[in-house]
């Protein structure tokens, strides 16, 4: 669990007796081996002036389109795990906020349910015109499952943007939502903050219901920042999650 958490085992420390068992380190092998060990958990940090930046000593990205000529985005990878998990309880008549028609097929919404997209211009796919602040661009409890993925970090009021989703659902809909935490600053049309987990959970209070899904990992969140892509580390390093470096933040409330 501790690979996994790193903080577990830094508790566990808190309140253990440590041993005098320094006579069990019987070799220089044998000693390199749990110094490597404790810096890969956090335990212990090279000395001052010794890192070895490599190619992050930069300032400015290693590429500054968030990494898309070169692979997966690390926030898609993880986004698309979020879908996997939910995939499922997408269903009836469907709104996204700020998708396209392209999306029908990716959540593979069956002949069964229905799918809209609400944006604020017209396009292609583009089923309905108008801002998601606007409360009277949708019927009140009207619809079965709202997805909105990276939109309200656009939102200059959030708050009213959920309220409005609330307030469209009907009794039992559900609410799929991603934000970044990591991405850098992107207006299209403007960026005006990260959400962090807790304040995320507050603003979805009035739902009945909230599962959180946060995926936090160091090294995907400087890869985020460097335009680094998916395909670029290890599956063990992407799947690597460490408490308190959100990547990204997902929510599925229902009403």
């Amino acid at each position: 669990m501790s690979i996994k958490t790193h903080k577990i085992i830094i508790q566990l420390f808190q309140t253990h007796k440590l041993q005098k068992d320094l006579q069990l380190v019987d070799s220089e092998e044998k000693l390199i081996r749990i110094v490597n060990k404790l810096k890969d958990l956090g335990l212990l940090s090279p000395e001052i002036n010794s890192l070895d930046w490599g190619n992050f000593k930069k300032l400015v990205p290693i590429y500054y389109l968030f990494g898309l000529t070169r692979g997966t985005l690390i926030d898609c990878y993880y986004l698309n795990q979020f879908i996997e998990e939910i995939r499922e309880e997408i269903q009836g008549k469907i709104l996204e906020i700020g998708g396209t028609s392209k999306d029908r097929d990716f959540y593979e919404v069956t002949s069964q349910d229905s799918y809209q997209v609400l944006n604020l211009g017209p396009g292609l796919g583009i089923d309905i015109m108008g801002y998601i602040h606007d409360p009277s661009v949708i019927e009140p409890e009207s619809v079965d499952s709202v997805i909105i993925f990276n939109v309200l970090e656009h939102c200059y009021d959030p708050w009213i943007a959920v309220q409005n989703i609330y307030r469209w659902l009907k009794i039992g809909g559900k609410y799929f939502a991603m934000v970044p935490n990591t991405v850098r600053i992107h207006g299209t049309p403007v960026d005006y903050w990260r959400p962090l987990h807790d304040r995320i959970k507050y603003l979805f209070e009035d739902f009945s219901e909230q599962k959180l899904y946060i995926y936090d990992s160091l090294i995907t969140l400087i890869a985020s920042y460097h335009g680094i892509a998916t395909e670029e580390l290890s599956s063990e390093e992407i799947n690597n999650f460490n408490p308190g470096y959100p990547v990204i933040t997902c929510i599925v409330a229902e009403k």
